[in-house]
């Protein structure tokens, strides 16, 4: 099962439906298909320039956004992985597409990149992507036979340096306890 579907079908949706309920339902579609589309291609743009080192062409929508990121960008050597499938194995399988995987600042590393409008100020606020990024880990660890224990959320922001979350082994070892737990309620219900 692919660890978004897992991580919606488990999700507490309160949160969510207060947001569309505050700003009304039409509101929230334009914002949400906005955000999916500036997601997706600062995706594909990062993707692209990972692999070819040739910065792109971006509209006037994304540019606040790759802006952002390129001092992260500048930061990243030895890519092993770059929107790569990766399975889990074991009693509660898994699949997910890992943004990247290599070395940030010479540090083996997991980076999920997301877009937002404002900073989210604490990783709370991160919701499952602190999840997702360590499945992501778990998977990449299995798979290669590695022991990557640091990730980053990177958080691109229009007109301001990215925002960087940075999460040690402990702290993958407390959201891979999480990430179990969610697992493990996704097998209960299906």
């Amino acid at each position: 099962h692919p660890v978004d579907r897992i991580l919606k079908g488990t999700q507490n949706d309160a949160s969510i439906t207060q947001w569309r309920n505050k700003i009304g339902a039409e509101q929230a579609d334009r914002i949400a298909k906005k955000s999916i589309f500036i997601g997706t291609t600062l995706h594909q743009l990062i993707e692209k320039y990972l692999k070819t080192q040739i910065p792109p062409h971006c509209s006037n929508l994304i540019q606040p956004y790759w802006e952002s990121v390129q001092p992260i960008l500048d930061s990243i050597t030895n890519t092993l992985l770059i929107e790569t499938a990766v399975p889990y194995k074991g009693k509660h399988p898994y699949a997910g597409k890992v943004d990247f995987s290599g070395e940030y600042k010479g540090q083996p590393c997991v980076i999920e990149w997301t877009t937002a409008e404002e900073p989210k100020g604490i990783a709370e606020k991160l919701y499952d992507k602190r999840l997702q990024l360590t499945a992501y880990t778990g998977a990449i660890n299995q798979f290669y036979d590695l022991k990557i224990n640091y990730a980053l959320v990177v958080v691109a922001l229009p007109g301001e340096k990215a925002e960087i979350f940075e999460f040690d082994r402990d702290h993958l070892i407390q959201y891979w306890n999480e990430w179990q737990e969610r697992l493990q309620l996704f097998y209960e219900t299906v």
